[in-house]
């Protein structure tokens, strides 16, 4: 028959696989929000940049169409960063779905492991006690057999 932890192996394995699964989508999630953030926080200094920029043409004065096309990219801007502000709230959701997802999956992997581990340690302390039994049992036939030797054969 087989052992308990032996037949507990498949599930274990396939715990293991599930977790490390979540773990990689978890890291995808979380480069992508990065990555995004990164963007955006790129957006920003451009505008800061680019509006600092306008001020200084501003005081030294400039013709109105380069002012409305400064203020016209400035607005194109701050929709781009209102977009890519989106995209990163919508990556964070991401990222906090699949870092749910990865608890759940380490934690049943953790506790499948804890269940195996409980049935070899078991397992180990029957073939322990097996062992002392067949010790105790031969040394008490040597002995049984001594004796009925040394009766059988006395000095």
């Amino acid at each position: 028959m087989k052992k308990k932890s032996a037949r507990l192996r498949p599930v274990e394995k396939i715990a293991e696989n599930s977790a490390k699964i979540a773990t990689e989508d978890m890291v995808l999630a979380r480069n992508s929000h990065q990555t995004h953030q990164e963007k955006l926080n790129e957006l920003i200094r451009y505008r800061f940049e680019y509006v600092e920029q306008f001020q200084e043409k501003a005081k030294e004065g400039m013709q109105a169409s380069q002012f409305h096309q400064y203020r016209r990219f400035i607005s194109q801007l701050e929709v781009a960063i209102d977009h890519q502000q989106t995209v990163v709230f919508e990556a964070e959701t991401v990222l906090e779905s699949r870092r749910t997802h990865w608890r759940s999956k380490d934690s049943h992997k953790r506790a499948i492991n804890n269940v195996v581990n409980r049935f070899k340690n078991q397992e180990q302390r029957a073939e322990d006690l097996r062992e002392q039994n067949d010790m105790d049992e031969s040394n008490t036939q040597k002995y049984n057999q001594k004796i009925v030797d040394d009766q059988s054969n006395p000095k």
